[in-house]
């Protein structure tokens, strides 16, 4: 059995004090939260759900990765924002993605791309997700400091991308492939996208 201090990422909640109402003044209202036992055993985190309602956006936040002893340091917590209709399939993504990474004892490094061999979600070419700042909050949002300016945690938004796109970043990079989204003014925010590889 691991005892506490075998297990440093366990402790420090005073870290995060003030992290809900940084993340709820980006990412808008909290409308829902899905607790950790949601299906019985306690899979280590839980999931928040954010309203922006001037840009129809719903965020949905892992809430407890940084209590895992994932090796992150800082802590990491994952995000995922869409439109609000589609606020269930930005659910799955963050709860699979978190899963992973509980189950593997891992964590995220910037523009990291998780892919899987079927499409993440059903009657979609989404085949991966790619780990980023957020392309519209602030870096506030993304990097959370204490009191003495400090980073303590660091909110990973995953951007599904299509298969095309995921040969397209092995082919050529991910910030080429962000310059094609520029191009051709793709909103990442609507699952329904096309791809643009």
């Amino acid at each position: 059995m691991e005892t506490e201090h075998e297990r440093p990422a366990m402790g420090g909640a005073h870290r995060f004090v003030g992290l809900a109402e940084n993340l709820e003044r980006y990412a808008g209202t909290p409308t829902g939260a899905e607790p950790p036992n949601v299906h019985g055993s306690n899979r280590g985190y839980g999931l928040v759900f954010f309203y922006l309602e001037e840009l129809h956006l719903t965020t949905v936040i892992s809430s407890g990765l940084r209590f895992q002893p994932l090796g992150a340091e800082p802590a990491q917590e994952l995000a995922c924002t869409v439109y609000k209709e589609q606020a269930e399939a930005a659910r799955h993504l963050v709860d699979m993605t978190s899963e992973l990474l509980v189950q593997q004892r891992t964590y995220l490094v910037p523009d990291q791309i998780i892919p899987n061999e079927q499409p993440l979600l059903p009657g979609t070419e989404f085949h991966g997700v790619l780990a980023s700042g957020h392309p519209i909050f602030p870096s506030e949002f993304t990097r959370f400091t204490d009191p003495e300016g400090n980073e303590q945690l660091q909110v990973y938004t995953l951007l599904p991308v299509t298969l095309g796109e995921l040969n397209y970043i092995l082919d050529h990079g991910v910030t080429s492939l962000r310059q094609q989204w520029a191009r051709f003014e793709v909103d990442v925010f609507d699952l329904g996208r096309p791809s643009i590889a």
